[in-house]
């Protein structure tokens, strides 16, 4: 049976967890080391924990790991860059992961579903001003906590750039999903100093944190609450917190990038900061780290394939695609999600038992971490045996 996994040698390629017909092992993900694909995405999104749950067909899983970074996969698959797509390990042997169709298909299935969220428990509101990627990110981030949500849009229709970038249909069953997570949306209500609603104002009437996540130029309209230079609000580059306590700025207003990603992980370290303002934390000291050591696969170990094995450890396998305004099917995302070859994670024998020294898992291994013991049933103990002395 299997006898060890030795985790020093272990890169977390799946090889094992694909070629195991008796389902023994699992990959542990959540690693200090990153995955290519996640350091390279400016909004940090886990990618590999996602595609390694969606291997298994755990949905729910998957879907809670995509949206604790990415809470837009639906318009991001559409709109982004794709910087993760660039250093993907499988680009060495056939194509990168078809990650934004991958994303695509688990943000379909996050429409269809109930949001999986906790009860509102937090006294007071938070407030986020716009209702772009940052605003609507920064929003759900809040609402994640357990607090209650209040988004304020100057215009009558919510969405920033969204709504010239994503199908009016698409759009608004997203928004209609951020409503089923409870964010409460008031349009036609610009924020500023000079407008009906001021930032001062919220704060008076038992508003926890305010978020600004306007568009560019928009800095000066809040200018009593924060310091505007070259047109930007002055937020601190790590906690984003303006001069005012409980403020903070997130996106194109503070002048980060207007990509959406980049506004996703803006928003993302934004509500950290209220989060930790509100609870009295520190907000340096409880901060994780944005830049991690990246886990760096031995591609010319792992692409060796031979035709004369029972199996090999990676093939060439096509890359699946999918054709404008259609989705993948169940069948195809689980190919194209055993594409990915989970860069950096850690195998575990989840079910070491069941292990029926077929050495497949030995054999597919690229860097020989895995032993298994040819004894297994060279002296099965039974009470028979037992009473022959054996």
């Amino acid at each position: 049976m299997l006898r060890s996994i030795d985790q020093e040698k272990c890169i977390g390629c799946g090889s094992c967890f694909k070629t195991c017909s008796f389902d023994v092992y699992r990959l542990n993900t959540h690693q200090e080391k990153a995955s290519p694909c996640a350091a390279a995405c400016p909004a940090g999104v886990d990618v590999r924990s996602y595609m390694h749950l969606l291997q298994q067909g755990r949905h729910a899983d998957a879907a809670d790991e995509l949206l604790q970074y990415n809470p837009v996969p639906l318009f991001t698959s559409r709109v982004c860059p794709h910087f993760c797509e660039k250093t993907c390990t499988r680009k060495k042997i056939d194509a990168p992961v078809n990650i934004p169709a991958m994303e695509d298909y688990l943000g379909h299935w996050i429409l269809e579903h109930e949001p999986a969220l906790p009860d509102i428990s937090r006294a007071g509101t938070i407030a986020v001003i716009g209702s772009g990627a940052a605003g609507l990110a920064a929003a759900y981030f809040m609402r994640r906590r357990g607090y209650a949500v209040v988004v304020y849009e100057k215009d009558e229709t919510i969405g920033g750039q969204f709504r010239e970038t994503i199908p009016a249909d698409l759009l608004a069953a997203q928004i209609e999903w951020f409503k089923r997570c409870g964010i409460e949306f008031k349009t036609g209500t610009p924020v500023g100093d000079a407008e009906a609603v001021t930032v001062r104002g919220l704060r008076k009437e038992h508003t926890k944190a305010v978020i600004i996540a306007t568009g560019k130029d928009t800095a000066s309209q809040f200018a009593s609450v924060v310091d505007v230079v070259d047109g930007k609000i002055d937020a601190d580059p790590v906690t984003l917190a303006t001069r005012t306590n409980g403020v903070f700025a997130a996106g194109p207003a503070r002048g980060a990038s207007h990509d959406p990603a980049h506004e996703i992980s803006d928003a993302r370290e934004a509500a950290h900061s209220a989060n930790c303002f509100v609870d009295g934390w520190d907000m340096l000291e409880s901060r994780p780290s944005r830049k991690r050591e990246i886990a760096v696969m031995p591609t010319e170990k792992m692409f060796q394939y031979s035709q004369e094995l029972p199996i090999g450890n990676l093939p060439a396998t096509p890359r699946n695609e999918v054709a404008p305004g259609e989705i993948f099917n169940y069948e195809t995302m689980i190919l194209e999600a055993n594409r990915c070859v989970t860069c950096g994670a850690k195998a575990e024998a989840a079910y070491k038992n069941d292990c029926m020294t077929c050495y497949f898992c030995e054999i597919a291994c690229p860097v020989g971490a895995i032993l298994i013991d040819p004894f297994k049933e060279r002296l099965p103990r039974t009470i028979e045996f037992e009473r022959e002395g054996v």
